[in-house]
């Protein structure tokens, strides 16, 4: 059985297969199936030694991640746990820390997946119905993790839609639960849309490793640690834990919070989703000081040149680092490139630079073209070769005395195919600023029409009331939405109504009431929150439509 990222031909870790069968027929033998078995679970184990055995095991299997030589590897899920210090350094502690995480998993899922049929001892049905809005209610609870479980769906459907594994229902219900269970427990953060595509991958190898661990268990025991770490059983705590502590240094590149240490202050875009707010302020500086320093240290006429067609970081280096290139290489390559991420740094320190040796690899072209080609260049990076040379290539832009100058190496291809996909991101932005420039531009003509009649409506109708002086203790007309004038006219207001007076409503105003709910009118969406009709068309010309439907507003994708 071929390890799932083993290219065709290649061979085991540790194994040659073809030595195997060469010396079993000089030798007047056949073809063994159990020899064969008891061979690959002896390579297996192999394997397993020369990694873990050492005492300085940790610096040498850093050095393998590093070097690109865990492609192929069986445990790659093991370092990696090792890199992201979800497993400690101290072997003997390996199974109870292990037992320990994958415990804490069980008691996050059991809080925040519930469902309120099953739950027992609520007998409170004032407070626990479907139709029940108090805070404490489970049916609420219910329903407002449907919605976020419904948006991470969305985005997990979309997972490596190439790849037959991720296309299972099992793996994206582990996938949408682990989100879940992590957007629960970090509810200032959330999900974050790219999320998924870090978790992805981990899911990923744990599922290689597992597939491998399996086969070689067929003939052999093996050892209660790898009994332990590898039990397919547990791949979703497994990935769960992995992917907490990946996000303990992603979370600043994802977050819409400015940090100051463990301070939080919101600098977000009011009644936008989480999902929709804009890049936080660590993302922006990240890839500005990549651009305007390190690209400028190590290569001033690119740096120019980029600056010159004023092509900002945000629009590719945002992708790149939040997802880690994930959009940026095939899987195996990108593996590579996680294995040297982690295995250098639990603080992701070698993003920057190979971030730069990917701006290099295309230096040439970048240079020699225009800015649609150049936005189709970075935004559709092209294939690399041979992934280990761009690693190098970082190591040493980093620390040129302890690293080797690797081999030159240049991006070479026909140019016109990144024209035109850089020519559809240009055309495809204009067609939305075009969009949103005719929203803009015709909706206070219909607001302020539409403002104006309905206040001379509402003062026709309570003008009868004020002359009569008539108490009334009847409800206004649609309490939520309160009147008042549109910042586009200068008309006269109405003088207030004396406290304990409302206007008295008659089956003219009940007609109408419908109107007093557009646009034109200011929507209360919470406590101290409004909205007018001037602040909806700001809405409208950045990102969609802002609408206001049910008390809350938000953005049409």
């Amino acid at each position: 059985m071929q390890h799932p990222l083993q290219p065709e031909g290649e061979q085991e870790t540790g194994f040659d297969p073809l030595h195997n069968l060469n010396r079993n027929l000089s030798c007047g033998g056949s073809l063994d199936s159990s020899t064969l078995s008891e061979s690959t679970f002896l390579s297996y184990r192999k394997e397993w030694d020369d990694l873990f055995l050492n005492s300085n095991y940790l610096t040498r299997i850093r050095q393998a991640g590093i070097n690109g030589r865990l492609r192929s590897s069986r445990f790659r899920s093991v370092c990696w746990k090792l890199y992201l210090e979800v497993l400690p350094e101290d072997k003997s502690q390996w199974i109870n820390k292990t037992k320990e995480l994958r415990s804490q998993y069980e008691k996050i899922k059991e809080t925040h997946i519930t469902n309120p049929r099953k739950a027992a001892g609520q007998q409170d049905l004032v407070v626990n119905n479907p139709l029940s809005l108090d805070e404490g209610s489970l049916w609420n609870k219910f329903f407002q993790d449907n919605e976020l479980r419904g948006m991470i769906k969305q985005d997990v459907m979309r997972t490596f839609p190439e790849m037959r594994y991720f296309q299972e229902e099992d793996v994206r219900t582990k996938l949408t639960d682990i989100l879940f269970c992590y957007a629960r427990e970090n509810e200032q953060l959330l999900y974050k849309q790219g999320m998924h595509e870090l978790l992805a991958p981990i899911v990923f190898v744990l599922h290689c490793d597992h597939q491998a661990f399996q086969h070689a268990s067929e003939t052999a025991h093996p050892s209660e640690e790898m009994m332990s770490l590898l039990n397919p059983m547990f791949q979703e705590h497994d990935a769960y834990a992995m992917f907490s502590q990946l996000m303990e240094t992603a979370e600043p590149w994802f977050s819409s919070f400015q940090r100051e240490g463990k301070e939080e202050m919101l600098t977000s875009m009011p009644f936008a989703r989480p999902q929709d707010l804009g890049p936080s302020v660590a993302i922006v500086t990240k890839v500005n000081r990549i651009q305007d320093q390190l690209v400028k240290k190590h290569d001033v006429e690119l740096h120019m040149h980029v600056n010159r067609l004023e092509i900002a970081p945000q629009i590719y280096g945002i992708r790149w680092v939040r997802l880690l290139f994930g959009r940026e290489f095939p899987l195996q390559d990108l593996l590579v490139v996680w294995d040297a991420l982690f295995a250098d740094s639990i603080t992701l320190d070698l993003v920057d630079y190979v971030f730069v040796a990917m701006l290099l690899y295309i230096r040439d072209a970048l240079i020699a073209s225009n800015f649609q080609t150049c936005l189709g260049l970075l935004m559709h990076y092209p294939p690399i070769g041979d992934i280990h040379t761009l690693l190098r290539k970082a190591l040493f832009l980093r620390d040129p005395k302890n690293n080797p100058r690797p081999a030159n190496y240049q991006f070479q291809q026909n140019l016109d195919y990144y024209k035109t996909r850089g020519a559809d991101l240009v055309n495809s932005t204009r067609d939305n600023d075009r969009n949103n420039h005719t929203l803009a531009k015709t909706a206070p003509l219909n607001i302020n029409k539409v403002s104006s009649s309905l206040l001379s409506f509402g003062r026709k109708l309570i003008a009868p009331a004020m002359s009569g002086g008539v108490a009334s203790v009847i409800s206004p007309i649609n309490s939520e939405i309160r009147s008042a004038p549109s910042p586009l006219t200068a008309a006269p207001q109405a003088e207030p109504l004396s406290s304990g007076h409302a206007p008295l409503q008659t089956h003219s105003q009940s007609q109408h009431q419908p109107l007093l709910k557009s646009e034109s009118m200011p929507v209360y969406l919470s406590q101290g929150e409004v909205i007018g009709s001037t602040e909806l068309e700001g809405k409208a010309t950045k990102g969609g439509v802002a609408r206001a439907t049910g008390g809350c507003c938000y953005r049409d994708q």
